[in-house]
């Protein structure tokens, strides 16, 4: 479903595009990989805090155990969420990391500057 909505986005803003040179097609990844991280970052602590005051209410209740089981789950699968978020983000930039030093060594190896 998120594929489907950066898809949809990224055609709408196609029409807008312009060539770009590589330094700021760099630029622009760079940035876009620093906010996401950083939406990631307080996403996960946003959450931390929401999952500490729902367990410290499990405690005000009669069936406490259930309530931690709940609790508990939902935290694992909203942090597993945003630990495979950060996993993808890790991949593109070793991805790009190696092609960039492809280019360098083929650019060593050729004789370019």
């Amino acid at each position: 479903m998120k594929h489907l909505v950066l898809l949809m986005c990224l055609i709408l803003l196609a029409p807008n595009a312009r060539p770009q040179s590589g330094e700021e097609i760099e630029d622009t990844f760079r940035l876009r990989e620093q906010a996401e991280r950083e939406r990631i970052r307080q996403t996960r602590s946003s959450e931390q805090g929401l999952f500490t005051a729902q367990e410290a209410q499990c405690y005000a209740r009669f069936a406490v155990n259930d309530c931690l089981i709940e609790v508990r789950a939902r935290r694992r699968q909203v942090l597993g969420d945003l630990r495979r978020q950060e996993i993808l983000l890790n991949d593109v930039q070793r991805k790009r990391r190696g092609a960039d030093q492809l280019l360098r060594s083929d650019a060593l190896n050729t004789g370019a500057p």
